[in-house]
């Protein structure tokens, strides 16, 4: 294409118009020897592409073919590698799913291990606790395979399967426990579901954990199953006691204190509280001995000393009023002594009378009511300080050991108990005295007001 160009280009330059006819027949005849000559190179061209054509075309198609059959292989290959990274990644999810139950295992195995431990006896600990250890150890060690774990946990459960057959229906095992005097004997253990005891000889108890490894023997309270434990701990029949409550009976029994031992636990501010106590209820008891016996006029008596004033008899009147003991009889005695007088200075005058007698009625009854308010606050002291120590131990011992805070905490409970203790009783004490002794003034201010009416009639 590119030769033709050339030639046409030729052709139209050669056909501008020259100076004259000559020389364009001139530049015809040129222009026609050069086209054929590129027609002729044309023709050969074209020749050579016709026979190169039919070679490149076969190469052509024969490396497409390749190419095919390549891609095809190509694919195919893709096809195994896909399903080889398939089935690796299941066998890889296969196997940490296996991995995953051999340690779920483990771990189960594990805690049916220390489980087993925590609920044995302690009799029956120098029969498994070298076998619940040696498997402890294994499950610790880094370096042992999975297998070697789960054959020392196999153990512990053939053992505790073992155990489970050999106390069906009650078994008897010779050991060695400690006794409530400290000697180690030999004996037998009867072991009765979740209850053993031990026979030594005359010695015989339940058997409970001590502050060693070895069993601890706790005495019978009246002894009387004694002989029973020893009858069948020999294969003889026998009785055994039962504790419903397995143990826990026994460890509230522990538990209690005496009353002193009880006081000794609240610390020093339990005595002011206990001092306020004892002085308030002798204050009390006093006065309830003191109003109960103070004299009060017989029945008709104002009617009496009214009517012989009435009869102008103001010395029997007197002599009446005399019979009478008590401030009430004073104050009468007053009252018939001024009786001709103006009866607002009489009534100014039984007035005094009862106001000289309200604070001896009333007297130390104070003292009641100040208990009543003093033993909460002391109480509420001694709690305060019980908290404050119980904090500084914290500082020291840590919230591990609850042995070295329940001195703070009983300092602080008891002594809140016995602030409410003293000062409830207090209340009702001094509210009932107070009661009967403004009663008693207010008897003599009725009977005062009786004679001032009686006086103002017959004037």
């Amino acid at each position: 294409m590119k030769k033709l160009s050339i030639i046409a280009a030729t052709l139209l330059v050669s056909a501008i118009p020259m100076w004259g006819q000559s020389s364009l027949e001139a530049a015809a005849e040129n222009a026609q020897k050069k086209l054929d000559a590129s027609l002729e190179k044309l023709a050969d061209l074209r020749e050579e592409i016709g026979s190169e054509k039919i070679p490149l075309t076969k190469e052509r198609d024969t490396l497409f073919s390749k190419l095919r059959d390549l891609r095809r292989e190509a694919d195919r290959a893709q096809r195994i590698s896909d399903n080889q990274s398939s089935d690796l990644s299941t066998y890889e999810a296969s196997l940490n799913s296996q991995e995953e139950m051999v340690d779920y295992l483990i771990n189960l195995s594990s805690e049916f291990g220390r489980t087993f431990g925590s609920q044995l006896d302690p009799s029956e600990y120098e029969f498994y606790g070298d076998k619940i250890t040696a498997s402890e150890m294994t499950n610790e060690d880094p370096n042992t395979t999975a297998l070697e774990k789960l054959g020392a946990q196999k153990e512990i459960i053939e053992a505790a399967l073992e155990r489970m057959e050999a106390l069906a229906g009650g078994a008897t095992y010779e050991g060695q426990a400690i006794t409530t005097d400290g000697i180690l004997k030999d004996g037998t253990f009867v072991r009765f579901g979740p209850i053993t005891y031990f026979a030594s000889g005359e010695t015989a108890g339940l058997v409970e954990q001590g502050n060693s490894t070895e069993p601890l023997v706790m005495p019978i309270m009246d002894g009387s199953f004694n002989p029973g434990i020893a009858a069948i701990a020999s294969g003889q029949e026998g009785s055994l006691p039962i504790d419903a409550t397995l143990d826990n009976a026994m460890a509230i029994e522990a538990t209690k204190e005496s009353v002193l031992d009880h006081i000794s636990k609240g610390g020093i501010w339990v005595y002011p509280i206990l001092g306020f106590a004892f002085l308030s209820l002798a204050v009390a008891a006093f006065k309830a001995f003191e109003l109960a016996t103070l004299p009060k006029p017989k029945e008709g008596f104002l009617s009496e000393v009214l009517s012989k004033l009435a009869s102008k008899d103001k010395e029997g009147a007197a002599h009446a009023a005399n019979n009478a003991s008590g401030p009430m009889g004073k104050m009468i005695q007053q009252g018939v002594k001024y009786a001709d007088h103006d009866p607002e200075l009489v009534e100014e005058i039984l007035y005094e009378s009862m106001v000289d007698t309200q604070p001896k009625v009333m007297r130390l009854l104070p003292f009641i009511s100040v208990t009543a308010a003093v033993a909460p606050l002391l109480g509420l002291l001694g709690t305060v300080t019980g908290m404050i120590n119980t904090f500084n131990r914290i500082k020291i011992f840590g919230t591990g050991d609850a042995k070295s805070l329940s001195g703070g905490i009983s300092e602080a409970l008891i002594t809140t108990e016995f602030g409410l203790i003293v000062a409830i009783p207090a209340l009702l004490l001094y509210a009932i005295l107070s009661r009967k002794a403004k009663g008693y003034i207010a008897r003599m201010e009725k009977m005062s007001i009786s004679f001032i009416n009686g006086i103002k009639t017959i004037s």
